[in-house]
């Protein structure tokens, strides 16, 4: 390696090095933080979130069960298992 080589190589280097501090700054014109206060989940609100989902799980193992037993009529179980 030659030395001029060596030599363009540190510059390159150097001045990656300058761009990414640069880069890593904090740009006064971003504001950062939260900029709303975090709204708090009513107890009514958490439990119609349950009962929905206690319905949608309910749902669902009801149409496995269809689809298991229209399956059922071919006597393969594999499927399940």
């Amino acid at each position: 390696m030659k030395f001029r080589t060596l030599l363009l190589l540190a510059i390159g280097i150097g001045i990656g090095y300058a761009i990414a501090n640069r880069m890593r700054e904090d740009d006064p014109n971003v504001v950062k933080g939260p900029q709303q206060r975090t709204r708090t989940v009513t107890v009514q609100a958490q439990k119609l979130a349950d009962q929905a989902t206690a319905k949608s799980l309910e749902l669902v193992k009801r149409a496995r069960g269809s689809i298991r037993d229209r399956m059922s009529s071919n006597g393969d179980d594999a499927v399940w298992n």
